[in-house]
This record gives C-alpha cells, structure tokens and sequence, in this order.
C-alpha cells in the first residue's frame, strides 16, 4: 500500500503524535483567545473585545450623544462591534492555522 503524501517519517506513529499535538493545542486555543484584548477606537466610540468576540467595554463619548441624531450614534456602535469581531475571527484563524500545519495532509 502506498502512504499518503506528507505521512511523515516517522510514519504512522509520527502521524499520531502530530494530531495529538494538534488535538491539544486546540482545547487550549478557547482560553487563550478569551484572555487576549482587541481595542477598537472610532473616535467617539471605543470597545474592548477578547480573542472570542465577545465585548467586554463600550465607551461612548457623551459630547457626540445627539438626541436628534441617533442614527449617527448607532452607526458608530454597529461599526466598531463588526470590527471588533472580524478582528476576532482574523485572531482565530491565525492561531488555527499555526496549528493545522503540524497535522499531515492524509491525501483523505
């Protein structure tokens, strides 16, 4: 039987151990992406998100609180939510992948 591309040389074994390695990594990434910070600054509006997207701080600042003109204001709070959390998709991704480059292509 042929071995897959990439199988390692430590065939089968190896292969194991790297998705161990990977499994494990991976059951650590949650807890390390909630402990990381992304700020986000729209000047009048600021948020605080961890690596999850989830938001911790909002702070508006009240010189920009315009009765007449909400809408304004809700723009500015749905723009700096969707940056925070693309910034935290773009974390995710970025650890995922430091971490899928140690598990072998099993040609599956």
């Amino acid at each position: 039987m042929k071995l897959p591309k990439n199988f390692g040389p430590q065939g089968f074994g190896g292969v194991m151990q790297q998705m161990k390695d990977a499994m494990a990594r991976a059951q650590t990434l949650e807890a390390e992406l909630a402990n990381e910070r992304i700020g986000v600054d729209k000047g009048p509006v600021k948020a605080l998100f961890n690596g999850t997207g989830e938001i911790l701080k909002l702070t508006i600042d009240k010189s920009i609180v315009d009765p007449e003109d909400v809408e304004a204001l809700e723009d500015l709070i749905v723009s700096v939510v969707r940056d925070g959390f693309n910034a935290a998709t773009q974390l995710r991704e970025s650890k995922v992948q430091g971490i899928l480059p140690n598990v072998p292509d099993l040609g599956m």
